[in-house]
């Protein structure tokens, strides 16, 4: 089975849609990024990316993640089913579920960052893990910022 890709979306070079994915409408995939798709276990889920969502450069969504509606991804933003995202807005974190996918909320704008290991001998080296970081909720000024790709189209 193919990925999905409905009416008015952008996907631009080097990006890659995995087999099963679903793609809403006027999404916008940049430049080198990969949505990953699901042949495999039975029974896994597609990654989902719902209507007006920007998905920034070098960007990578796996393992049945759904991106709600109007979400941004910041360039080089990952996230993966192991993926824990920190809102900073909401004061929450969003992991996966055993029966649920990871989702992140609508209109959420999503970064790439860090957070300090707690645990020796990682916190006396100074080590640091990925994090997904939800720093603020779509607004005016995002939609300005990600309203050249209406241009282009």
């Amino acid at each position: 089975a193919g990925a999905y890709v409905d009416e008015g979306t952008m996907i631009d070079s080097h990006a890659l849609v995995g087999s099963c994915a679903q793609i809403g409408k006027r999404v916008h995939i940049s430049a080198a990024a990969q949505i990953g798709g699901v042949l495999e276990p039975v029974g896994a889920v597609p990654v989902i990316i719902e209507d007006d969502v920007m998905v920034g450069g070098n960007c990578g969504v796996y393992e049945g993640t759904i991106v709600r509606e109007r979400a941004v991804l910041a360039t080089g933003t990952i996230l993966t089913g192991s993926t824990p995202v920190y809102d900073l807005v909401r004061n929450q974190i969003y992991q996966r579920k055993p029966d649920a996918p990871l989702e992140i909320p609508s209109g959420a704008v999503v970064v790439p960052g860090a957070r300090a290991v707690q645990t020796e001998p990682g916190r006396s080296w100074g080590l640091s893990l990925y994090a997904a970081i939800i720093v603020k909720y779509r607004d005016e000024k995002t939609n300005s910022a990600v309203q050249l790709e209406d241009y282009l189209r």
